[in-house]
């Protein structure tokens, strides 16, 4: 069984919490919080070692998910999809798919 939390911040406490959850290298504020409430960081972990695998790409190379990480869960491409369009994850753009319907990206 499964078990949904919700609870409501401030202007102030949602920017830290942003804060937080950028320095730490957490995909978004939810994974944070239910890392410091309950100690889990398994995805958020392989999230923040993708982030700095892909940091470490030099600018104009074109990848997907699996390239950096293997076996990656659907999870994880999400949250890069989404940060990628938000621009949250910097120098990085969505660069179509591959032949068998991938997402691609591209470092800047």
């Amino acid at each position: 069984m499964s078990y949904r939390v919700q609870f409501t911040i401030s202007d102030e406490q949602k920017i830290k919490l942003e804060e937080d959850m950028r320095k730490d290298g957490y995909p978004n504020i939810s994974e944070l919080c239910k890392a410091r409430a309950c100690g889990d960081r398994s995805y958020a972990s392989l999230y923040k070692q993708l982030i700095e695998r892909i940091e470490k790409l030099e600018p104009g190379t074109t990848f997907i998910i699996r390239d950096l990480i293997d076996a990656p869960p659907a999870l994880i491409g999400r949250w890069l999809y989404q940060n990628v369009d938000s621009g949250e994850v910097k120098n990085v753009i969505h660069d179509g798919k591959d032949s068998v319907g991938t997402e691609r990206y591209k470092k800047l």
